[in-house]
This record gives structure tokens, sequence and C-alpha cells, in this order.
């Protein structure tokens, strides 16, 4: 075991805890009442706040399990799309409530990236109806069917996977193959806002030796209130066919942070690339090495696959000749997924074909 840094990429899964009434849909497309798959539905109570999310199967089903009777709305995200909601509606205490959507096609249009619109933002929302909250609705969708998809076993991937020691100039000293399990969400392990919000990003846990765990940041993370309000946004061109979005902490404290960039299609809104890099680290850390980067693409039926990742971080030694700490090499983790499976575990060979072909592209 290697006792400085501990990269964890990990399968969690999460239990939602029983509930006695839930809303059982069906999502479809006005007029043509043509189930849309890969859309983000969530159930909103009489405050407006979330209480649970779900994403819609290859024939639009969803469901949803509230916490306690009352009243409540859906939402509904699609890449592209504009916000959807429905009529409140109240929900019986023990009740299963059916429910079918019609959805009207209502496509997000891009406004220009002017100078005004590049210009650095601090503590946006998902709800501003301008360039950039329409590109972080966008990301914040993708990023929400991904693993809502993967959690309930939607879609379920067989992935190559890997563990390299590097040197101090990122040359590979030693690689092995992890043969972790097939993905079953985000790849990049992530913890609570609320506990990266008061740890940081990098934390050694109380009680071990083994070093510092590094966490990456996932759709949780990224769009959760405390993220938004303390990190600073800017709006970039990429090309003839892509738009990042980079973002940095507003302030820089004693917790390690992350600074990064979104790269979203400029015609589709969909989500290519997080790439992401630690900030605050000690000062022998050389910059702008340690991070991790994920590519995602949307495959036919609505998945949305996290093809390819990675996360570098750093060893630390000890100068022989000054006793001070320096770079003694990296650790590096990350892998691809080589399959696209069904519940059953059968292998998709139309989505698996897609992911192929659209990887030879690249």
């Amino acid at each position: 075991m290697m006792r400085a840094a501990m990269i964890l990429i990990a399968t969690v899964t999460i239990l939602s805890p029983l509930s006695a009434q839930s809303v059982q849909g069906r999502l479809l497309a006005a007029p043509s009442q043509e189930p849309l798959a890969g859309a983000l539905v969530a159930l909103l109570d009489s405050a407006g706040t979330e209480v649970a999310r779900a994403a819609t199967t290859p024939s639009g089903g969803f469901a949803l399990s509230a916490p306690r009777a009352g009243k409540y709305q859906v939402v509904v995200r699609q890449i592209g799309q504009q916000v959807w909601r429905s009529a409140p509606f109240t929900l019986a205490a023990g009740a299963d409530y059916p429910l079918i959507l019609r959805v009207a096609p209502r496509p997000h249009v891009l406004p220009p990236i002017t100078v005004a619109a590049r210009r650095t933002r601090c503590g946006v929302s998902l709800d501003d109806d301008d360039l950039l909250g329409r590109l972080l609705d966008a990301a914040s969708t993708a990023l929400g069917i991904a693993e809502e998809s993967a959690d309930a076993g939607t879609y379920r991937f067989t992935t190559d996977t890997y563990l390299k020691r590097l040197g101090a100039d990122l040359a590979v000293v030693e690689s092995t193959d992890t043969d972790l399990p097939g993905l079953a969400r985000w790849p990049i392990e992530s913890a609570d806002p609320d506990s990266l919000r008061v740890w940081g990003f990098v934390r050694t846990p109380p009680g071990t030796d083994a070093g510092p765990v590094y966490y990456g940041p996932d759709a949780r993370v990224l769009f959760s209130d405390w993220f938004l309000d303390s990190h600073c946004f800017e709006v970039e061109s990429a090309g003839e066919t892509a738009v990042e979005v980079r973002f940095e902490p507003e302030r820089r404290g004693r917790r390690v942070d992350v600074e990064g960039r979104l790269a979203i299609d400029r015609e589709s809104l969909e989500l290519r690339t997080l790439a992401f890099e630690y900030v605050g680290l000690p000062r022998w850390v050389p910059r702008d090495k340690a991070g991790g980067e994920v590519e995602l693409r949307r495959l036919g039926a609505g998945a949305w696959v996290p093809t390819t990742w990675h996360l570098r971080a750093p060893l630390p030694g000890r100068s022989t000749r000054t006793s001070r700490i320096t770079i003694r090499g990296w650790v590096e983790t990350g892998g691809r997924v080589t399959a696209v499976r069904t519940p059953e575990g059968g292998v998709d060979s139309v989505l698996t074909e897609e992911l192929m072909s659209a990887r030879s592209c690249e």
C-alpha cells in the first residue's frame, strides 16, 4: 500500500430510505407521444427543495420517492431544452401517484459570446437565464443523468482500469491493471458537499497513517449551493464547436479546493469534458499537475457514459541535503469504458458499437 497518497476511485452504492409514498410516471414528447429517454426528473417539495431525482428509462419511465405526504412539483431537465415544471399536486400518505407528463420541445438558444458574457462572475445560479446559467444548467443535467442512470442500473459498463506510479517528471515507473468491477456510477469518488466545504478536497482520515485521500467533484458538488456561491465562473470560446466554462475559488483559504473547466458542445449543449486541478496544496507540489479529468459522451437512448477518466496525486519525498519535503513522484489511477451492458448484465451491442465508433473518430 502506498502510504503517502491514497486515491479512491470506487463504486458507491447509495441506498434511499424506504418511503410509503411515491410518484410512478412516464415522460412523453408532445405532440408525438414518443417516450423521452435520458431526461433528469426531480421532485420538489412545497418549499422548492429537491427531495428526489431520477433519470428516465428508454421507455420514458421514472419513479420518485417522497419522504412524507404533502404538496409537490415535478421538474424536468433535458439537454438543450428549457426547464419544464409540472403543476403542483398533492401526494397522500402511502399513495403511489401515477403521473404522465407530456413535454413540448422548447430549445435553448445560446446568446452570442460577447465581452460582457465572458466577464467573470461569482455566486451564480442554475436558474440564471443568461449564457452562463444555460451552460451550467446543461452541464448539471448531463452529469445528473449519468449518475442517476448508473445508480438505477439502467446501464452498466465494462471497464479497463489502471494504477500507475510516475516519477517526478511524470514518466511511468510502474503500471498495473486494477481489475476493478464494472463502472456503477461516477468514476472519481467524491464526498458530501458539506464535508468538502469544511475539510476541503484532500483530507487525511483521523486515526490512520495511510496518507491523504484525494476527492474529485461530481454533480452533487459542482452544482451545490455552497460550490456555486464560493466559486467564480467565466465563459470562454473553445474553437468552432465548443464553449468552455472555467471555475475557480473566489477566495483561497487553508483547505484544498479545485479549479477547472467544463467543455460543452456549442450546438447540442452536451457536456464533453470535466477537468480539474487541486489548488492550495503544499508548496512542494508543482502547479497544474495534480488533478483529474473525465470525458463524457451521450449515446443513443439517452445513455450518458463517462468514457475515460484519470486522477493524479503527488507523492512526497525528503531531500537528503536539506531534509525538506519535495516531490518524489506521482500516483495516477484511471480507466475507460469498453462496453455498455444491460441491467441484466448482457452486452448492449448497439450502444457498445456506437461508443467504439465515436471513440475511433476522436
